[in-house]
């Protein structure tokens, strides 16, 4: 049970329910005194989707990457993915 996850490079990831992920959430500080802003990636999850079924870590995935900005996929995580790059998913 994994799903095939296609980036639009045709770069193509597989995460099953004991794959871990990492996603971020780019964000920002403005100092009020210099009006200068500092950027971040907040981490928003580090774990696994464990799910029981195909279609559970299908949903599972899909939500994780409508609210994050990046991603990588464990067990290096050599490698940082935008989020917005993923044009499809595919329960196999």
């Amino acid at each position: 049970m994994s799903i095939k996850l296609t980036l639009a490079n045709n770069q193509v990831l597989t995460i099953d329910a004991t794959t871990t992920l990492k996603a971020w959430k780019g964000t920002h500080d403005k100092d009020e005194a210099t009006g200068k802003r500092e950027y971040f990636a907040e981490s928003i999850f580090d774990d696994v989707l464990a799910k029981d079924t195909p279609a559970d870590l299908l949903v599972a995935l899909q939500g994780l990457l409508r609210h994050s900005d990046w991603f990588a996929v464990g067990p290096d995580f050599d490698q940082v993915f935008q989020s917005r790059t993923v044009v499809s998913l595919k329960a196999e």
